[in-house]
């Protein structure tokens, strides 16, 4: 369903009046003196905790007092009794972690975690389609594979895969968020392959928190506002309580890499081909490229005449070509061509509001009722369209000079090459609206037992739009400018376009535009419209869950209670997407995204025990066993069971032991069970094996509703060491491995796999070709996923926290690394098998990140040094460069870079706490690398996402949080 602009803003600003309602109200109620709580005597360290229950940092704004009686929501298990430990790592990120980044969205601060590839965000994803949104994506297996909770339930899907926007959660209501490194299927259903990622918001706020800060970049860009405001107050005699909060902020992005020295540098890479000197690899990075068959006004670039590129009226002037390499050139000239025209940051606006209220029915029953609003835009842009046309003499815009030149070189066509930049490059707009509302019950038992009962309903409207997205039929017809019997300039006629195929032929469009291509800013706004018009792709996800879970102690051995938690949920997926005509038809040059619905519905039901065998006994301090199984029912796929087996040791005081062994899934998303997107003819020649001949190949992409889930095996085994020597006093460290082994996981086989395939004796692939009476022999091709491949990852999480110790006088110091190293990332596909550990190209990561922050606090003042470590590492495996072995110049795959450099980032947070009329402040600065470190010069155009360096350099941030 499409939504008008206007309709948008309405449901917009009804949603955000609702919010915005609700804390005016709270806001009014009179402040008490105990609503202003003073710093705790001795906070904890202001970084992420492991598998703690977090406390008060030196960073935080101290908690009230009424958020001490809540329960303890352990993430890595459903069992929530005090004592338990579960089994399974878990990072913890307090509110002390979340104000030291100061995010604009609090991505900024998961992404920071070793173990996160930021490989979806508005900083990493500067040459793909649809940016602006902040998905989760642990241990680098995709987004798809981190499971999103908002206090421990599924939110609303946002994107067309399935995933959730963390941008859309109000960073001044977040208390913690919990990220489970593993398996945690049979907790939490399907998705968690890589771990859990669960955002616990404030339920007994009270009072009023207020944030504003403003950033910018040392060039000059990148220019952020952010106002987060969150409140919370008592009624009803202490019965009711409701929590608001809203997030507005701004980031204005940062531009193309001209903007920046290194960019300046015109780095790219070139393909030096088969004819290439000795010694000369098959490719290559190198400074100065740019293009060498187009220009931003046009140019020749064959015969008597190649080498004329026109100026903005239309004049030719000679081109300065560099050392030419096929469509691209070193050295040179190419003015305002910006070859590389993707933004640094994309910008992105967003508003995201959320209220609770509760109600004590009873002393044992509680009512509560959630609602929550979202919404972003991103505005972005790619690379300029690169076309070559040929060019009659009687072409009616074709300038007179250029005319008078072909006559005497007695030419009657000339080949142009043209960038267009005048549409702005495919400017997009993305659009994420997205709405819920959860409604239940919660309840106690007896002193042991508590259940909870919940109904959600969510939606999420997505408006992905290209706003001149360029139709190639439409632009090849209209190049081809003559003029009609009464003068009048028109499109030529079709059936003798040299620049048209039959395939284009029959895809232009009615209302032909007759453009001038003569001269950067010489075509007209109507042309740009015809040859290049909006087209869109929105689509709607819709989430219904009825849930309920029942948490007690039946019995206790000889070492405790045991804990048991059972429960189930019923939910109800659906995804409807719609196109424009143009992607409908597959004639746009990007995107020609289909449309298409579909449901899945699904029931299940979960068991979970936590036994302890030991309490207090000799090389037995404690021992815990912790189990857990969950039967799920999908409609499109049948029933599949998942496990988890823990275990917890501590033989003495100083050290804890923990492993898991769990079998987790992630189930097909919707889009790949019934997307579809209309046949498209590639512009690439290809060889119909059956019958020898040569074609172009037509194409269309459609879900698969016989996909299974991926199945993975995760295997987890850790220590926990906490000595209590005298020079030990507050440290901490930790070692967990981790081995998760993905089977059956969801791969799209191209169109070209699909035939070879078939033609090898692969008769599965068969029926997904088209076959016909054609020269060709094959009229379309389908192109589907299937549960083809295997990945496998392997790794070490570290973990070091350490008070160091200090005169009182002196204040506290605090130190607390965390370091993941990766031992494999695999892929099995049909026999090859490709490692990307140690890689960034194509979903790889590096064999070491880690991070640090050293923390000085001295009463009211604190300020953190943390810095970012990122190993040095390949760029691309499936290349070979002079860094491997095996490297040889002649190699097709071999280049002169392929391993980039490590890198350290560092940031300086300072804050400063005041108290005013009863009111604490807090004055923060924030410098994010600053040193400013420039990234190697080919980190920019060579890495597609998941950048580890930055490309934007020092930036600064600065603001007040006040609580009253």
């Amino acid at each position: 369903m499409r939504h008008s602009p206007a309709s948008a803003r309405l449901s917009r600003g009804a949603a955000l009046c609702v919010v915005l309602a609700a804390m005016t109200l709270i806001s009014g109620a009179p402040a008490r003196a105990q609503d202003v709580p003073a710093p705790a005597a001795e906070p904890d360290q202001q970084a992420p905790t492991r598998d703690e229950t977090p406390v008060p940092t030196p960073a935080d704004e101290a908690a009230p007092a009424e958020n001490t009686g809540q329960d303890i929501v352990v993430t890595g298990s459903r069992l929530q009794a005090a004592g338990f430990t579960a089994p399974t790592p878990t990072t913890v990120l307090g509110t002390g972690a979340i104000a030291l980044r100061a995010p604009v969205s609090v991505s900024e601060v998961v992404n920071r975690l070793p173990a996160v590839r930021n490989s979806v965000s508005p900083n990493a994803n500067q040459r793909q389609f649809g940016g602006g949104t902040s998905p989760v994506d642990l241990r680098g297996l995709g987004p798809v594979r981190t499971l999103t909770l908002v206090d421990g339930n599924r939110f609303t899907p946002t994107l067309e895969d399935g995933t959730v926007d963390t941008s859309l959660i109000p960073v001044g209501l977040i208390e913690r968020i919990d990220v489970v490194t593993g398996g945690a299927s049979a907790a939490y259903g399907s998705d968690a392959v890589a771990g859990v990622v669960n955002f616990v918001l404030a339920k007994k706020l009270q009072g009023v928190r207020l944030s504003l800060q403003a950033g910018v970049s040392e060039r000059g860009d990148g220019s952020s506002q952010v106002l987060n405001l969150a409140a919370g107050t008592s009624f009803a005699g202490g019965r009711g309580h409701i929590v608001a909060g809203l997030d507005a902020t701004n980031n204005d992005g940062v531009g193309i890499i001209l903007g920046r020295e290194w960019g300046r540098l015109y780095p790219g890479q070139i393909t030096y081909g088969a004819t290439r000197p000795a010694g000369t690899p098959a490719l290559g990075f190198a400074t100065g490229v740019n293009y060498s068959t187009q220009s931003v006004g046009g140019l020749i670039t064959a015969g008597p005449l190649r080498g004329q590129a026109f100026a903005p009226d239309g004049s030719l002037y000679p081109f300065q070509y560099g050392t030419v390499y096929s469509n691209l050139m070193v050295g040179g000239s190419n003015p305002g061509s910006e070859v590389f025209h993707w933004p640094i940051q994309t910008p992105v606006e967003r508003i995201a509001g959320m209220a609770r209220v509760e109600y004590e029915l009873t002393d044992a029953i509680t009512a509560f009722a959630v609602g929550s609003y979202g919404w972003t835009r991103a505005d972005t842009f790619t690379g300029f369209n690169q076309s070559s046309f040929v060019i009659s003499r009687d072409n009616a815009f074709l300038p007179a000079a250029t005319r008078a030149a072909m006559v005497a070189n007695n030419l009657q066509t000339i080949t142009v090459g043209r960038l267009l930049t005048e549409n702005g490059g495919v400017p997009q707009r993305n659009t994420f609206e997205t709405w819920r509302a959860i409604g239940g019950f919660t309840g106690t038992l007896g002193p042991k037992w508590s259940w909870d009962a919940s109904i959600q309903y969510g939606e999420s409207t997505n408006e992905f739009r290209f706003l001149s997205q360029i139709i190639p039929a439409n632009y090849r017809a209209a190049v081809n400018a003559v003029r009609d019997a009464s003068g009048n300039i028109v499109c030529g006629p079709l059936a003798t376009n040299p620049n048209l195929t039959p395939a284009l032929r029959s895809q232009v469009q009615p209302g032909c535009v007759p453009i001038n291509i003569f001269g950067q800013g010489a075509p007209s706004a109507a042309a740009l419209a015809y040859i290049g018009p909006e087209t869109y792709h929105d689509w709607t996800n819709t989430r219904l869950v009825v849930a309920g879970n029942l948490r007690g102690s039946p019995f206790a051995t000889w070492a405790g209670d045991v804990q048991i938690a059972i429960g189930g949920e019923a939910r109800r997926d659906e995804l409807t997407a719609t196109s424009d005509p143009y992607s409908l038809a597959a004639i746009a040059a990007s995107g020609n995204y289909g449309a298409y619905s579909g449901r899945v519905n699904v029931t299940e039901f979960y068991g979970e025990v936590g036994v302890p065998l030991a309490r207090d006994w000799t090389f037995a301090k404690s021992l815990e066993v912790n189990g857990a199984v969950r039967r799920t029912d999908y409609s499109t796929s049948g029933a599949v069971t998942t496990w988890k087996a823990g275990v917890t040791w501590e033989p003495f005081d100083a050290v804890r032991l923990r492993g898991t062994l769990s079998r987790d899934i992630r189930a097909p998303n919707l889009a790949e069970l019934f997307a579809y997107s209309g046949a498209g003819v590639s512009v690439n020649s290809t060889v119909n094996p059956f019958n020898n001949q040569t074609g172009a190949l037509s194409t269309s992409t459609n879900g698969n509703p016989n996909l299974q889930p991926e199945v993975a095996r995760t295997r987890s085994a850790g220590i926990v060491l906490q000595p209590d020597w005298n020079w030990a006093q507050g440290l901490k460290l930790s070692a967990d491995y981790f081995d998760i082994d993905v089977r059956g996981l969801i791969t799209q086989v191209a169109a070209t796999q699909v035939i070879a395939r078939c033609f090898a004796g692969e008769t599965v692939y068969c029926p997904q070709i088209q076959f016909d009476n054609s020269a060709f022999g094959i009229a379309n091709v389908q192109q589907l996923s299937f549960n083809l491949n295997r990945l496998r990852t392997r790794g070490l999480d570290f973990e070091v926290a350490y008070r160091v110790p200090l005169p009182e006088s002196a204040g506290r110091l605090d130190l607390r690394v965390l370091a993941t190293h990766i031992l494999r990332l695999t892929t099995y596909d049909r026999g090859t098998v490709i490692e990307r550990a140690g890689s960034l190209a194509n979903g790889g990561l590096p064999r070491w990140v880690g991070t640090a922050d050293l923390t000085w606090a001295l009463d009211a003042f604190t300020t953190t040094l943390s810095g970012r470590y990122t190993a040095s590492a390949i760029n691309d495996v499936t290349r070979i460069g002079p860094d491997d072995p095996a490297y040889s110049p002649a190699l097709p795959n071999s280049i002169n870079i392929n391993k980039f450099p490590s890198a350290v980032y560092l940031d300086l947070n300072i804050q400063q706490r005041v108290a005013l009329g009863g009111t604490e402040f807090t004055f923060f600065g924030l410098v994010e690398n600053l040193l400013d470190k420039e990234p190697p010069v080919f980190a920019g155009i060579g890495i597609l996402t998941g950048n580890p360096y930055d490309l934007v350099g020092r930036r600064f941030k600065f603001g007040a949080r006040m609580q009253f």
